[in-house]
């Protein structure tokens, strides 16, 4: 099993941008909470997208469990169950829009060669 000694800097990058992005989701959680029944839906939605960007954040950590692939499907699924909760009014627009820009980010910086080389080596 090869092992890369260091880490490259978009991969740090990305796990601080997962680990960014799920705070962001979980403060949105608490701060729109309210005492109605009718709120579930929309602290699920923020459950989840949160619970995405710290499982992007972890797949980008030293020990990280998937392939360059799967943390790529990942990023794509996270940019997407943000653009879903807005298409259904569950999340607010300007919240969407900084989720959305942070998982761009991510995305670009799972796209560098030393992101796939890195991904690549650990995980095989």
């Amino acid at each position: 099993m090869k092992t890369m000694n260091t880490t490259p800097r978009a991969i740090k990058i990305g796990s601080t941008l997962g680990f960014i992005g799920g705070l962001i989701s979980i403060i949105c959680m608490a701060f729109y909470f309210e005492a109605d029944s009718n709120i579930l839906v929309n602290m699920g939605a923020y459950m989840l997208i949160a619970v995405m960007f710290f499982a992007l954040a972890g797949g980008l950590s030293r020990g990280g469990q998937w392939s360059w692939n799967v943390l790529l499907l990942i990023a794509f699924l996270t940019i997407s169950t943000v653009g879903c909760t807005v298409v259904f009014d569950i999340v607010g627009l300007y919240v969407a829009v900084v989720l959305a820009v942070i998982g761009i980010l991510i995305v670009v910086c799972l796209t560098m060669p030393s992101s796939k080389t890195w991904a690549d080596m650990v995980k095989t």
